[in-house]
């Protein structure tokens, strides 16, 4: 069984204290007179250390001796030392500062990051932080910010001026021409369709079949219809409709020059023209006062939302865009050694002046962990890390007292 090393102590001490006792009441003899002398100064010797490591931390028997309970008396001391030495040589500023200096934190940072990119883990992280960002923004508060900056630029507007520049513009790019051109396809798709069709000759045979003129060119309008039959007449005139838009798309065409130019007359009028200015007015009002346009921010912005929470649900948009995105960025970041000094020399910067505001922040911790113990608490746990090594100084004090005690035995014998 191992015996502890206060036990050894106590032990020393008592072979120490038998054996003076033995050797006291024992016949006289030069090797009883040696012996004694050695045990006499060992217990004397293990007696003294025991005091003394016992004076370390506690007053002996109870009694407040002067220079005894160290520990406990000189506390404050202790922890202003322990701090002193921490925060000015275990742990001071420049130690830290040089520390830091040698570790190319961005660099390992980046590489870091390179390695565990496409980790489940990242893509889990991108995804959750995603979602979180885009339900943090309330829908209602970004469909009254738009609202208000539309409606304040609404509220500021000229419609007059705007109608101006407007028409300005129109007439620069020769608008008119591309809407006639518009109009002109449109309406020949349209025409060419069959039920149009139909509906042209119906329409034509009836308005024929209901012309009142004079007797003889009624007659001969009716008989000429009869003959020529519906089909017949609606292919004549959508022919003739074709036949006109065909004329009209010819860019020389006199007619759709005289169209062009009455376009571009009251397209530069409008303005100039009250009526059509009040309408704007009004219709500029209506939609500052109504719900329609806040309504429709709204549902805009709920749809928004709606894509991208279903895009991000997707989840292939992190492995195919956003990760390649970021892992070209670290690549061309690390491939540029001048932007890795400065990003270096910026992190070197910020954490010199974090230490540097903060430092005493280190010896105020450990001040404040020390004081969280109370006395016994303090002292039990020194004895729990250094206890054994104090005990040892009994030891070896009571075996140092005996062989000390020997010599001046040995030499008080030959003396006599």
């Amino acid at each position: 069984m191992k015996i502890k090393t206060n036990h050894k102590a106590l032990i020393s001490l008592v072979i120490m204290l038998i054996g003076y006792m033995y050797t006291l009441f024992s016949r006289n003899s030069i090797m009883i007179m040696l012996l004694q002398s050695g045990f006499e100064a060992g217990l004397v010797g293990g007696l003294a250390d025991w005091f003394a490591v016992y004076a370390l931390f506690r007053y002996p028997f109870g009694i407040s001796i002067p220079h005894t309970a160290l520990l406990p008396n000189n506390r404050d001391r202790i922890t202003a030392s322990l701090v002193s030495m921490v925060e000015n040589n275990l742990l001071n500023k420049s130690s830290i500062i040089n520390k830091i200096h040698e570790l190319n934190v961005v660099k390992k940072f980046l590489e870091l990051c390179k390695d565990k990119m496409y980790s489940n883990e990242v893509q889990s992280g991108i995804n959750y932080i995603t979602k979180s960002v885009i339900y943090s923004f309330s829908t209602n508060e970004i469909s009254e910010y738009i609202h208000k900056t539309i409606i304040r630029y609404l509220n500021g507007l000229e419609s007059r001026k705007v109608t101006h520049v407007l028409t300005n513009l129109y007439l620069k790019h020769n608008y008119e021409d591309k809407i006639l051109d518009f109009l002109l396809n449109k309406l020949e798709e349209v025409v060419n369709r069959e039920d149009i069709e139909n509906k042209i000759s119906k329409a034509a045979f009836t308005a024929i079949k209901n012309f009142k003129a004079d007797g003889i060119l009624e007659h001969m309008l009716k008989k000429g219809l009869s003959v020529a039959g519906e089909e017949k007449v609606g292919s004549i005139i959508k022919e003739f409709i074709i036949l006109i838009i065909n004329e009209l798309k010819d860019v020389d065409n006199s007619n759709r020059v005289m169209i062009i130019e009455w376009i571009r007359e009251n397209i530069d009028k409008i303005s100039n023209n009250e009526n059509i200015m009040q309408k704007i007015d009004e219709y500029k009002e209506n939609l500052i006062s109504s719900d329609y346009l806040y309504d429709y921010i709204n549902k805009i912005v709920n749809k928004v939302q709606s894509l991208l929470l279903d895009y991000i649900d997707n989840g292939s948009y992190i492995e195919e865009t956003i990760l390649p995105l970021l892992d070209n960025l670290i690549d061309n970041i690390l491939k540029d050694p001048v932007l890795i000094t400065k990003l270096e020399l910026y992190v070197q910067g910020q954490v010199s002046d974090c230490i540097n505001n903060n430092h005493q922040k280190i010896g105020k911790l450990v001040k404040e962990n020390v004081e969280k113990l109370d006395n016994e608490m303090l002292i039990d746990l020194i004895e729990d890390k250094v206890g054994d090594d104090l005990q040892w100084i009994r030891v070896n004090g009571a075996i140092c007292g005996f062989l000390i005690g020997l010599v001046l035995g040995f030499i008080r014998i030959i003396s006599l």
